[in-house]
């Protein structure tokens, strides 16, 4: 097994939890910067760091040689360690430091409850920025009826991570029809359905992202359209150390009815736009380590 594919099996998490139940967080983010480095250096070619290379020419509209996605690849690299040792860290020590970690702003709150308010439940997406595991288990903490719908075919590590997940309450399904079926039904009964909106899938349409065409998902539009379901954008920050918030990066509103292309189109291409502002305004805390666009495509 190569160091890459570790990354994605359940190798990776059981390693990463083993750590922070033996070594103090502060040593372990100590270490975390110049292993992350080093890894650059040495798998510089590797299938992790050239997903990176790919995904973060294309969000900084350059070529993948440049000397700025050389850079680049280092500081996505660096964030997403910091990012594992808080996360890992914190679930060591339980659900009271889950909460101590997780802040949640003000306007967030506010509009969720707008959301929930007018009875139609509510779809909770995010991109995968740095934060964005802790994010979610702090929002299973919340006690609100709610259910995540991760990835169809998940790899040993997104199966740690969505055990974790249900460990600190929150329901987590991999995508099915029986998995859909059952946030539909959430749905209707004035629930919240979480997922995330910038990993590709071959079951999504190809849209403009940062204007190139990539396979996206629009589940999350589907099912806000069919019931009338707000979308809410939440996006995690990391503030420093083991301290992260919640922002709002926009609601979207759809009258409930038939859930035709266009209508998919048009709320999927919106939710689309606002997360590329979030991505662009800090594209090394974007931690996406699967190849977002064809690989022919280049700047």
């Amino acid at each position: 097994m190569t160091i890459d594919s570790a990354i994605h099996s359940w190798l990776g998490p059981a390693t990463a939890g083993a750590l922070a139940r033996t070594i103090p967080p502060p040593m372990l983010r100590r270490m975390a910067a110049p292993l992350a480095r080093g890894f650059a250096a040495r798998h510089a070619r590797g299938r992790v760091c050239e997903t990176i290379r790919h995904n973060q020419a294309m969000v900084r509209g350059v070529s993948p040689d440049h000397r700025a996605v050389d850079l680049a690849v280092t500081e996505v690299l660096v964030n997403a360690a910091l990012g594992f040792v808080d996360l890992y860290s914190t679930v060591a020590r339980g659900r009271r430091a889950v909460r101590a970690a997780c802040h949640i702003d003000e306007e967030v709150r506010r509009r969720g409850e707008e959301c929930l308010e007018a009875g139609r439940g509510m779809v909770l997406v995010g991109p995968h920025m740095v934060g964005f595991e802790l994010l979610i288990l702090g929002f299973g903490l919340m006690g609100y009826d709610a259910q995540a719908l991760s990835d169809p075919r998940p790899t040993g590590s997104h199966r740690c991570e969505n055990a974790a997940r249900r460990r600190f309450g929150l329901r987590t399904t991999p995508v099915s029809r029986s998995s859909i079926a059952e946030a539909e039904t959430r749905l209707e009964r004035n629930g919240v359905v979480l997922t995330g909106v910038d990993i590709p899938t071959p079951h999504g349409e190809t849209l403009p992202f940062f204007g190139r065409a990539a396979r996206m998902p629009t589940l999350h539009a589907q099912l806000a359209i069919r019931h009338g379901s707000p979308v809410l954008l939440a996006v995690p920050r990391r503030d420093g150390d083991n301290q992260y918030r919640v922002e709002i990066g926009g609601v979207f509103v759809s009258t409930a009815g038939d859930v035709t292309p266009s209508r998919v189109k048009e709320l999927t291409v919106a939710v689309l736009s606002a997360t590329e502002a979030v991505i662009a305004s800090r594209p090394d805390h974007w931690k996406m380590l699967r190849r977002v666009w064809p690989e022919r495509m280049q700047p």
